[in-house]
């Protein structure tokens, strides 16, 4: 189930990019049943937390990295083009910022060569994503909107 909730994540990050609202990106996850409940809510919950995390930086007037990662040849070859294009698509629609791509390319090069699975790379992102130093528990909410659904 964790590793799905990257999967969820990353659909719910594109479908926002492509301007549907998280009502209908929520019912289409709900509706093609290849995810459970569960697993959409705890992916919703995560993009909530990043949401606020994201909104209390802004407020502490400290800019989030705009610093861009490209690789040299000997780590593309480690990486895999197939990976590198999974983190990039995954920073594009915002589910990762510069930092957490950096933290995940360096994690990633621990690995031997060729060993990493894509299980793998979703459990680094999972853990990324979870903030360890915020003062707000995991899956709280600070504030609850009319339009907002509780399963």
């Amino acid at each position: 189930m964790t590793t799905k909730v990257v999967e969820v994540l990353a659909q719910i990050l594109d479908g926002l990019n492509k301007n549907f609202s998280l009502e209908d990106v929520n019912s289409k996850l709900t509706n093609d049943n290849k995810f459970d409940k569960q697993t959409v809510s705890a992916a919703f919950s995560l993009i909530y937390d990043k949401i606020l995390k994201s909104t209390g930086e802004k407020i502490r007037d400290q800019e989030p990295s705009k610093n861009f990662r490209i690789l040299n040849d000997e780590e593309k070859e480690m990486i895999g083009l197939e990976y590198y294009d999974y983190l990039m698509h995954l920073q594009n629609i915002g589910l990762l910022d510069p930092d957490d791509t950096e933290m995940l390319l360096e994690q990633i090069m621990l690995f031997p060569n060729h060993s990493i699975t894509f299980e793998d790379i979703n459990w680094m992102i999972l853990v990324s994503l979870v903030d360890y130093n915020t003062k707000i528990l995991p899956g709280s909410r600070v504030i609850l909107y009319s339009t907002d659904k509780i399963n």
